[in-house]
Parts: structure tokens; C-alpha cells; sequence
């Protein structure tokens, strides 16, 4: 149960598309989760996450989108993806 975020976060920036994929889909249901939410980006998920966005890979981007959506539902993390650069991208 604990450990597993920084390496899930490290492959986000993996330069094989199908391990980012895996590890933005992993992250993205685990951003259901209240307390998960929190933890995600305490790891500094956020600029990977944001990365992704400018994938070429629109899939990579949809569950980008769809996990830093999830992260916006705490209303500290809404405030973090604007300082991290997240808008623009959106």
C-alpha cells in the first residue's frame, strides 16, 4: 500500500507510450479516492500529469485529462494545478 506512487509517477515520463498509458489509467482510478487525491499530488504528479497533455497520443491525453480532473475535486489541488501550469494546456 505505501511506496507505490513515486515509481507509478516515474513511468509517466517513461518514453513508451504504452507504460505511460498504464501508469496514467493506474493513477487516474486511483484518483476516485478522497485521500488518494491528496497523496497524488503531495508525490508531485502534477507536472508529469500536465506533460501529458501535450501527448501526441490522444488516449495519453483523455486519461490525463480525466485524472487532473479527478485531483481538481480538493479544492487545495484545484489551486496547485493553476500554479503548476495546468490551464493552458486544458
Amino acid at each position: 500500500r505505501e511506496g507505490g506512487l513515486p515509481p507509478l509517477i516515474y513511468l509517466l515520463g517513461y518514453p513508451d507510450p504504452n507504460i505511460q498509458e498504464h501508469a496514467v489509467v493506474t493513477l487516474r482510478n486511483l484518483s476516485v479516492n478522497a485521500d488518494n487525491k491528496v497523496m497524488i499530488v503531495g508525490e508531485g504528479a502534477l507536472p508529469p500529469l500536465i506533460n501529458l497533455l501535450r501527448s501526441p497520443y490522444e488516449r495519453i491525453q483523455e486519461h490525463a485529462v480525466v485524472t487532473i480532473r479527478n485531483l481538481s475535486l480538493n479544492s487545495e489541488n484545484e489551486v496547485m494545478i493553476v500554479q503548476e501550469g495546468g490551464l493552458p494546456p486544458l
